[in-house]
């Protein structure tokens, strides 16, 4: 006959935050660099990545480029070069995609991450329960 034992609802929360921040590589809570694909268009892959550098940024990837754009205004960071013909497809896509990309990067952020997460605007909180979205 199987036992079944209750867990603390808090202690399954930690459980799950931990699994959604990502594989770990050592016991000391190091975690694999992962990334996630947010959208694609026009032959382009928008991307985050979990553990990167300062300014919070997405990828935007394709032709063999790899080019660095910012989450809080949308432009290119400084010296990031290529696909330069689609920067008004690109910051078109970030103005209504704002939220999204912040979301996400704050989602993939490491425990230990140094870039730390991005401030979510009014606009971009979910509804809270209760009430009409």
């Amino acid at each position: 006959m199987r036992t079944i034992v209750p867990i603390d609802p808090a202690l399954v929360r930690v459980l799950e935050d931990s699994l959604n921040l990502g594989p770990m590589i050592d016991l000391t809570g190091r975690r694999m660099l992962n990334e996630e694909q947010v959208a694609r268009f026009d032959g382009l892959s928008i991307q985050i990545q979990a553990d990167e550098h300062p300014p919070p940024h997405f990828h935007v990837r394709g032709g063999g480029a790899n080019v660095s754009f910012a989450i809080d205004d949308g432009h290119r960071l400084k010296g990031a070069k290529g696909l330069e013909r689609y920067d008004r497809n690109i910051e078109k896509w970030w103005h209504d995609n704002r939220c999204v990309l912040i979301l996400t990067w704050n989602r993939l952020r490491p425990a230990d991450c140094p870039v730390g997460t991005v401030p979510v605007p009014p606009e971009c909180q979910p509804p809270k329960e209760g009430t009409d979205a």
